[in-house]
């Protein structure tokens, strides 16, 4: 039996519109901000322009540079809460945030001006100075023991 000339036809013609958008689409994923992009466009709107200029000869901006040593580093004051060993965390209060802050075998720790151990620091010592990176590991950090904190002034904020 031989199908008619219209029907061959027919599924021809729906073939080939079925085949030819999935055949011009490319294979890599959209990213969201393509996406951004392609709603832009089929609205009317005009993408954002991506290009970038080379600066002029002798024009080139004078950026602040900051030392690869402090880079990412933050500097607080506040009072001991908390102190935990087993993690080798402290716990310090600020006027607006409280931090947990990691001590490390390469961290400095002052109390009362003379080094010692994450042991010897204590609950509402004061904070004079804590230097810390990004990850909350403590660089060096001088607190004043509760009893001389009452008699001394706090010293002014440091320096980021």
């Amino acid at each position: 039996m031989r199908t008619p000339l219209w029907s061959r036809m027919i599924l021809s013609a729906l073939l080939v519109a079925l085949a030819v958008p999935a055949a011009a689409r490319p294979e890599e994923k959209e990213t969201p901000k393509a996406k951004t992009q392609n709603r832009r466009q089929a609205r009317g709107a005009a993408a954002p322009a991506q290009t970038q200029t080379a600066p002029a000869a002798g024009q080139e901006k004078a950026k602040a540079q900051t030392a690869p040593g402090k880079a990412g580093l933050h500097a607080i004051q506040g009072t001991v809460t908390g102190i935990f060993p087993e993690r080798r965390a402290v716990l310090i209060r600020t006027i607006s945030t409280e931090y947990q802050v990691f001590i490390t075998p390469q961290t400095v720790l002052l109390r009362d001006g003379q080094p010692v151990d994450l042991n010897l620091i204590r609950s509402q010592d004061r904070v004079d100075s804590c230097h810390f990176n990004a990850k909350n590991v403590v660089q060096k950090m001088s607190v004043t023991s509760r009893e001389k904190a009452l008699t001394t002034p706090p010293s002014p904020p440091p320096e980021p």
